[in-house]
């Protein structure tokens, strides 16, 4: 309710009033409201769609997390590089590395924001600087109200083009502070992993030069890593003498001997905690001394071999974890030696396929298409629906899949508009907008029964390269459509169900059982 509702005859002396109690006059959303309304929360690191993300395991990768601690929060007197970034292939671990720096650096109260980069979702160039905006606001008050000042006198700075967005939200409205003696620090860390993740590849490179170019010229105290594959055009733009002067690069070697020291630490550990979980006291070591070096070897460096292997072993033998050890090691002695970079990887994903009744395969390969495809996380009852599959059949699915594919645990479906009663069919409603309809449609899609996320893209990559996936590459001429058939029939079974009638006003629909 507005301060002064009905009020006559009003005078006020000598009065202040706060950013608060001007917002509560002004009609409409706050500024860090229409702020937010432009971010991708997913993407911080403490997001519930990252719930168990990827960590370093203790006593691995300690050098390179502890310099890069040392770089965001360095010495009395030391100045280093204003840009940190770190590239290697797929599967090596800069997503763990970088998500433990960030939670160290956050527990030192240093963490001006984090940016973690998706394929399932969390890919928008255009909403990267707002989250980053938006985190900085929840850490510096004055930095919070000027923003909020901003975008109440120009809400439509969200929606200009990246660079803008950079030096409109965060260049300047910092330059303003230190001006003001309102200054947010000197150093100030902000973390950006999988930059080669993200929608656009022009768009990657435009994050990197807006940046580098606000870090030559000192614009603010804001230093930043970033953390992605090698690609081509990124490697490029890095490389451009003005740019490269900036950063301090550091390359992961995934084949060799300390990755191979500590992938080996990780599996040991792996192994005891799937006979500690499952209750077994083997009479002799297992795995033996030779198959853990088998293991170790066959990795070439990349944890996401280590890690997806644990978790087929842990999580398909029906008789415990013998039977698909035995799979594994035998898979890696008909591969043999090869040089190709992700062969024994491949080996291994096509193992799991292998492994998939033929019965389900065709659900299975549907499922594995639109994952692909899709730039978000799906909800698992939504797919569910899609392929036709009971709840049941759906499970056993990802049971099948469960060393590839995680469905997260979402205890809360989705946060429904004001006025649309669950405990009431759609018909006893008096009316659901289509913008409220759209909205629990998107909630639905998007959360009820848990999302569903490759543990690792490298999957995916798999998945959608003849070359790599041979048999199993899910070939669009032959998949599309059968998938445009489930559709179809599911578009007839709701039809069945229900019809549309317009209501006395243009801005609803009512939805009535056929039945009545």
């Amino acid at each position: 309710m507005p301060i002064f509702s009905n009020a006559q005859g009003l005078v006020i002396n000598n009065s202040q009033f706060t950013d608060q109690q001007i917002n509560q006059v002004a009609s409409g959303p706050t500024g860090i409201d229409i702020l937010f309304g432009a971010t991708i929360p997913e993407a911080a690191y403490n997001s519930s769609a990252r719930d168990q993300p990827p960590l370093c395991f203790p006593g691995t990768r300690e050098q390179h997390i502890e310099d890069i601690v040392h770089w965001a929060i360095p010495a009395i007197g030391s100045t280093p590089s204003p840009i940190f970034r770190m590239n290697g292939p797929a599967g090596v671990g800069k997503s763990a590395i970088a998500q433990t720096c960030v939670e160290k650096i956050k527990a030192e109260g240093k963490l001006g924001a984090a940016f973690f980069f998706s394929i399932d979702g969390r890919n928008q160039h255009t909403h990267f600087f707002t989250t980053v905006a938006y985190q900085l606001t929840t850490v510096f008050p004055d930095y919070h109200n000027l923003i909020e000042r901003k975008l109440r006198r120009d809400r439509t700075l969200i929606d200009k083009a990246v660079a803008s967005q950079f030096w409109e939200l965060i260049v300047e409205p910092l330059r303003e502070l230190e001006r003001n003696g309102k200054g947010i620090g000197n150093r100030i860390p902000i973390f950006v992993d999988g930059l080669d993740e993200c929608e656009d590849e022009r768009a990657q490179c435009t994050i990197i030069e807006v940046i580098a170019t606000a870090a030559r010229d000192g614009a603010t105290p804001l230093c930043w890593a970033f953390f992605s594959r090698p690609e081509p055009h990124i490697e490029a733009t890095f490389s451009k003498t003005d740019i490269a002067v900036l950063c301090h690069t550091v390359t992961i070697l995934p084949d060799s001997s300390e990755a191979k020291r500590e992938i080996e630490l990780y599996l040991r550990a792996g192994f005891e905690d799937i006979l500690r979980r499952h209750n077994i006291s083997p009479d002799h070591p297992w795995p033996s001394d030779n198959n853990i070096k088998t293991l170790t070897n066959a990795t070439n460096g990349l944890f996401v071999y280590a890690a997806t292997t644990l978790r087929f072993i842990d999580r398909t033998g029906s008789h415990g974890p013998e039977g698909p050890l035995r799979e594994v090691l035998a898979v890696i002695s008909q591969n043999g030696t090869t040089t190709a970079p992700f062969a024994e990887l491949d080996a291994f994903y096509t193992l799991i396929m292998r492994r998939i009744p033929a019965k389900i395969l065709l659900h299975v390969r549907l499922l594995l298409a639109i994952l692909c495809h899709l730039d978000s996380s799906p909800s698992a009852i939504v797919m569910a629906n899609l392929l036709r599959l009971s709840k049941m059949e759906h499970q056993t699915i990802c049971n099948r899949l469960s060393a590839v594919l995680r469905v997260s645990d979402q205890s809360e479906i989705f946060k429904l508009e004001d006025g649309i009663r669950t405990n009431q069919p759609y018909y006893q409603h008096p009316k659901i907008s289509l913008d409220a309809l759209g909205k629990l449609s998107d909630s639905i899609f998007f959360r009820s029964g848990g999302r569903m996320t490759f543990y690792h893209k490298s999957f995916r990559d798999f998945l959608i390269d003849p070359k790599r996936s041979d048999v199993f590459w899910f070939e669009p001429c032959a998949i599309y459509p059968v998938l445009f058939n489930h559709c179809y029939k599911l578009r007839l079974d709701f039809e069945n169900c229900y019809r549309l009638c317009d209501s006395s006003e243009s801005s609803g629909i009512i939805l009535i059982p056929s039945c009545l």
